[in-house]
């Protein structure tokens, strides 16, 4: 039989992988990075096949592999660790980077930042911070890479002659900067200022800051409500009460800022269920149904439940539950209980106070959470989470745990024995690990923390110098 040089092989499996001939995609990939182990577009697109699959975790060894074999180069290194991290896979991503960072002089200043992310997701803020300020140290770009407010996020400040206060006020106030790059090193400076309890100083900050990334992200609440209304007046087929019983997937959703990512990191540690971070698997999804008209489809259901089993359920150590704590999808409830009419719901209520302020304190980059930036956006948008929880209360079947955020951080035994209970997971002893996934949202610092009721009311310390949050009143 003629071998079959590299480059043909190659563009056969990329055929193949274009006609969803997955598994002969993947052997002829695995030929060609046999014979060929150096090269990164096999490797890469191996290992794009792989997740496609939900193997994520052999997806990142692969290219874990890749970078070992050309000696941790260090602009590979940065690609390879960046799909890791995309694929919560942590722990290869930071030796990725480590070993890339321990084998050349100088350190490129991308790929410290990059490391630093990493360890902050992971919650080591030690390591973070020192790795920030290499970055800065290395001539980051700033316009790019918003390191001045992530540093600010790896630890509680009480001095105000930290150097750090003054790096991000400097770049605040530069305007040879974008405005999208000082609004960020804005809210760096804005949290270091609400540590040391000068709220006035913090408010002004953050208006400064919001109004800047309002004027380059805007929302628009006309195309909000239109979604809202789209939503209610969508019929889902549904595929029966057998339809994926081996399969419960868990959906913590609410506000951002109401306590998801805390609700899913405390439930996961309570029950040993995988924590699967803000999974995108579902408004993704949900969005190729709506716009395929195949939501009275019950083949393309199917298929779409399959493919977030395989996406949520990936390669690593099986899960009796599985955790989606993307807020965000209260948007899609009605597709998700379609799929899965087993799933769990728990939504989060929180005073709608702190919310506003807490979104107004964030550095969002998703397109999705621009309303965050402008308090009569946030309003809108608030408006139109509780008219879709209200139509769901009353339109689906699936069960739906209200959980006040304030009860949970109160009294948080009883409250996770109530989740227990729901979820229909048993006690476990408190030392047998950490299920919880790596944080990548705003809330990685307070989901690393131990619980704390601080955060109750901590709109009240704002409201001389921040009066639109009184509007929020009665917003749920």
């Amino acid at each position: 039989m003629p071998t079959v040089e590299p480059d043909a092989q190659l563009a056969v499996a990329r055929d193949l992988w274009r006609q969803n001939r997955v598994s002969e995609a993947e052997a002829a990939l695995r030929g060609v990075v046999a014979l060929r182990p150096r090269r990164e577009d096999a490797a890469m697109l191996l290992a794009e096949v792989l997740r496609s699959q939900g193997r994520l975790g052999a997806a990142s060894e692969t290219l874990l592999e890749l970078c070992r074999v050309n000696g941790f180069e260090p602009a590979l290194s940065l690609r390879a660790a960046q799909f890791a991290r995309q694929c919560d896979r942590h722990r290869i991503a930071r030796e990725i980077c480590e070993r890339a960072l321990g084998s050349h002089a100088p350190p490129p200043a991308e790929l410290l930042a990059l490391a630093g992310h990493v360890a902050r997701e992971s919650g080591d803020f030690a390591t973070a911070r020192a790795r920030y300020l290499a970055a800065l140290e290395a001539g980051i770009d700033l316009e790019r890479n918003h390191v001045l407010s992530a540093l600010a996020h790896t630890r509680r400040y009480t001095d105000a002659a930290d150097p750090d206060l003054a790096r991000c006020e400097a770049h605040f106030r530069d305007t040879v900067f974008s405005a999208r790059s000082r609004a960020s090193a804005g809210f760096g400076l804005a949290k270091i200022r609400n540590d040391l309890e000068d709220y006035s100083s913090a408010a002004t900050v953050l208006r400064k800051a919001n109004a800047m990334v309002h004027g380059v992200q805007p929302w628009g609440r006309a195309a909000w409500e239109r979604f809202v209304d789209a939503r209610s007046r969508e019929q889902v087929v549904g595929m029966g009460p057998a339809a994926g019983e081996d399969f419960v997937p868990i959906f913590v959703v609410g506000v951002p800022r109401s306590g998801t990512t805390l609700t899913a990191s405390l439930l996961a540690r309570a029950t040993g269920a995988r924590d699967r971070g803000e999974f995108r698997a579902l408004r993704f999804i949900a969005e190729q149904l709506v716009a395929g008209g195949h939501l009275g489809n019950r083949t393309a259901l199917a298929e779409a439940a399959n493919l977030y089993r395989t996406l949520a359920v990936q390669d690593d150590e099986p899960a009796s539950w599985y955790i989606d704590q993307d807020p965000l999808n209260f948007r899609w409830l009605h597709i998700a209980a379609a799929m899965f009419p087993h799933a769990k719901v728990i939504h989060l209520r929180r005073d709608p106070r702190d919310i506003a302020l807490s979104l107004w304190g964030q550095d969002f980059a998703h397109r999705d959470l621009a309303f965050a930036f402008d308090f009569d956006d946030m309003a809108g948008f608030m408006a139109g989470h509780a008219a879709l929880l209200r139509y769901w209360r009353h339109n689906l079947e699936v069960p739906i745990f209200e959980l006040d955020y304030e009860t949970l951080v109160s009294e948080p035994e009883p409250t996770l024995a109530a989740l227990r209970d729901f979820i229909g997971a048993p006690a476990r002893d408190a030392d047998a690990g950490d299920s919880a996934a790596p944080v990548q949202s705003a809330s990685v610092w307070q989901a690393r923390q131990p619980v704390y009721t601080t955060s109750i009311g901590r709109w009240r310390q704002y409201a001389p110098y921040v009066p639109e949050l009184r509007q929020f009143r009665e917003a749920e």
